[in-house]
């Protein structure tokens, strides 16, 4: 499931209405923002399940339900609601330190990534894609902390290149990565499970800077409904995922977007 979402771009989304806008022009999927529960200190959960329903019965693309880390009984209510993927999100108020054991799930569940290592680790817990990790400043997400995490793993990966066996052995530690895996990694620049880039995407002008740091596609903030134009400004984004190393495209879709 998590591959078809490669190359594209996800949508948050607070509610059907914005779920239909995202996949009318064009949106591979949406995924369902938490909660903000201001009587609990602002605390933040997993959106209401007769909203993730209603977005479910008023779209075709994949719907992703959000839920907050290492909370179990999130995750099966997200479950028995019926969404497509489940995303393990940080950004949300945390349950656990530790995020759940995905193997168990009926669902793919989407993890939150730092760095190679932390991507290894999901990989071999069971998270069907990866996106970078989420951080806020003054409940604003940012685009420089996205970046930072994909220029990152772009240079952990570089830097092992020519890596001996027992050079890479060291490297993986603890982590029983198998050698050959990340072997084909170093090799492909790819991990075996798409890596997304979300935080603080809200311009084309972000989506063709993260997609050309590798990533395999982009979530969208649930602000770019906060613009003149939504529909507009959603729409340039996906161009600019088609466009991002062309920039004689791409500008075609930068001028009031």
């Amino acid at each position: 499931m998590t591959n078809e979402f490669k190359g594209g771009l996800i949508v948050g989304v607070e509610n059907s209405d914005q779920a239909k806008v995202a996949e009318r022009v064009g949106a591979r999927g949406v995924v369902v923002v938490g909660t903000v529960n201001a009587a609990f200190a602002n605390m933040t959960t997993t959106a209401d399940p007769a909203v993730v329903r209603d977005i479910l019965g008023s779209v075709l693309v994949p719907v992703i339900g959000r839920i907050r880390l290492g909370h179990i009984i999130e995750a099966k209510v997200m479950e028995a609601c019926h969404v497509d993927s489940i995303d393990e999100h940080e950004g949300l108020t945390q349950a656990a330190d530790e995020g759940i054991e995905k193997f168990s799930s009926n669902i793919p569940i989407i993890a939150g990534v730092q760095d190679l290592k932390d991507s290894l680790k999901a990989i071999l817990q069971g998270a069907s894609m990866l996106r970078t990790h989420f951080k806020l400043k003054e409940d604003k997400p940012l685009i420089g902390e996205t970046v930072k995490v994909l220029t990152k793993i772009a240079d952990e990966i570089e830097g092992l290149n020519g890596k001996t066996d027992a050079e890479l052995t060291t490297y993986l530690g603890g982590i029983k990565y198998p050698l050959a895996g990340l072997k084909n990694i170093i090799k492909t620049k790819k991990f075996p499970v798409p890596l997304f880039a979300e935080g603080g995407i809200i311009l084309p002008t972000d989506v063709a800077m993260v997609m050309g740091l590798n990533a395999d596609g982009c979530i969208a903030s649930s602000l770019v409904f906060k613009v003149p134009d939504p529909k507009r400004r959603i729409h340039s984004m996906i161009k600019a995922v088609q466009y991002y190393n062309n920039p004689a495209k791409l500008i075609n879709y930068l001028e009031d977007s």
